[in-house]
């Protein structure tokens, strides 16, 4: 297998423009980590919940009007 590198900018790599990327898990504390899947897991709970109300809602649409008239 051959690969193949493409030279870096030798302007990019001044001292100037060079900083070392982080690893995310220095970047984010575990309390902020915590925080944030607990939001997704409300967000996935409230998307679960609209899907399940759909077919529901639907129906009442289609089939409302004409239940309403036959009371």
């Amino acid at each position: 297998m051959v690969t193949a590198s493409i030279p870096y900018p030798v302007a990019a790599r001044s001292a100037s423009a060079f900083r070392p990327r982080t690893p995310l898990r220095e970047r984010v504390s575990a309390t902020g980590a915590a925080v944030l899947s607990i939001l997704g897991l409300i967000g996935l709970g409230a998307l679960l919940a609209a899907g399940l109300l759909v077919v529901p809602l639907a129906a009442a649409i289609v089939f409302g009007p004409a239940l309403l008239a036959a009371l």
